[in-house]
């Protein structure tokens, strides 16, 4: 096996750091806790690159004190920096008091271990790496579970490899009888090269799997806000349009049977020209969520303009839609206006329904639906109407 110097591993791994910290420069998000998780990596990057390019001076000036110091030092506080900012990414947060009590700590016990001799020097930072690595691998426990993606498996994959790693290496420090070393790397070989080739590429594979997750999660925002409605959080009609074609061929395949439901709020004009737009935003918005309450997981409800919503609903049944076309004006009839918004008239819905014919396009059952509809309106609001068959 190809033979890997220790220390140019670890310069490597300096150099690949500052690397992966300009990588993580140009991410561009504009998610919070995002831009936190990539700043906490790249500071960490920085570190880790701090503490390990010296090492590129040759073995007789990194077995000096201050370059061995810096090393071990600047290694964990690099790791603990990139392990932050991943923790970070999965919604928990390792907080700035406790990184720098854990920083204070690293330190004062490789200070303690290095006034011990090179040797117990040696064996606590590998200690020590074992305890950061395996601290940040419990943190990120639901990324190393449950990832959403390969892209988040393969970032706890790259933090277990360094528990992993560690734990060796310990092992093998334990069992070295020989004397000490510039690069702490107490390990035979060929295992001496393989953690140092895996030290040297590590900090390029997770700053490529860092853009590649923001880049996922950045496509994941937009197509979220493309097929949600800002103002309500139901879907938009766009999104309705593309997903509902999908959800009926699934359900007709399984002999069930699909309704569409069109439902619009009664006299909200009214309310608009008495309370004001703000006031029609807020009954908007609760509408919605009464709506949603009301919705299965398998029901699409969009918005689809004005204050007229659509729900496609997999049903088993005519009499199956009505039931649930009635739930919903009932749910909206019955939630507390007054008590919410101060809409003392209350707000009732009217609904239009229709079953999806096998064949039948979406335009043509929301046609009989809208024609239901507007018969609600026209025999006096607040009902549920059937649309024709289809012939």
């Amino acid at each position: 096996m190809l033979h890997v110097n220790v220390l140019s591993g670890y310069f490597i791994c300096g150099a690949s750091s500052l690397v992966g910290a300009a990588m993580l420069r140009i991410a561009e998000t504009n998610d919070a806790r995002m831009r936190k998780a990539l700043r906490l990596c790249g500071w960490g990057f920085v570190v880790l690159a701090l503490g390990l390019i010296p090492t590129g001076l040759g073995e007789a000036a990194a077995g000096r004190a201050a370059p061995q110091f810096s090393m071990a030092l600047g290694t964990l506080a690099g790791m603990l920096l990139l392990g932050a900012g991943l923790v970070e990414l999965q919604g928990r947060s390792l907080t700035s008091a406790w990184i720098a009590v854990l920083l204070a700590g690293s330190a004062a016990v490789l200070w303690l271990a290095w006034r011990d001799g090179a040797r117990s020097f040696g064996l606590v930072f590998v200690l020590s790496l074992l305890a950061v690595s395996s601290l940040i691998a419990w943190l990120m426990r639901g990324m190393i579970v449950r990832g959403r993606d390969l892209t988040e498996r393969a970032l706890a994959a790259s933090m277990l490899s360094m528990v992993v790693s560690s734990c060796a290496r310990l092992a093998f420090t334990l069992a070295d009888a020989g004397g000490p070393r510039a690069d702490m790397m107490y390990v035979p070989e060929p295992w001496s090269s393989v953690f140092a080739t895996l030290y040297g590429v590590l900090p390029m594979i997770v700053a490529t799997l860092l853009l590649a997750l923001v880049n996922a999660r950045l496509h994941h925002q937009l197509r979220a806000r493309a097929t949600t409605d800002e103002l309500t959080g139901a879907m938009t009609r766009r999104a309705l349009r593309e997903l509902a074609p999908l959800l009926v061929e699934q359900q007709q395949a399984r002999q069930r049977e699909v309704a569409v439901l069109m439902l619009d709020l009664d006299r909200f004009k009214a309310i608009n020209d008495t309370h004001g737009h703000h006031k029609g935003d807020a009954v908007l918005r609760m509408a919605a969520e009464v709506l949603l309450a009301q919705a299965r997981v398998d029901t699409l409800l969009a918005r689809y303009g004005g204050e007229e919503f659509v729900a496609v609903v997999p049903v088993d049944g005519l009499p199956a839609a009505r039931r649930v076309a009635e739930r919903m004006r009932q749910a909206v009839e019955d939630a507390d206006w007054a008590g919410r918004l101060g809409l003392h008239e209350g707000l009732t819905v009217s609904v239009g329904v229709a079953m999806i014919g096998l064949g039948e396009d979406l335009d043509a059952a929301l046609k009989r639906a809208d024609d239901a509809l507007y018969r609600a309106k026209r025999e006096g609001r607040n009902q549920c109407q059937i649309g024709l068959a289809v012939a």
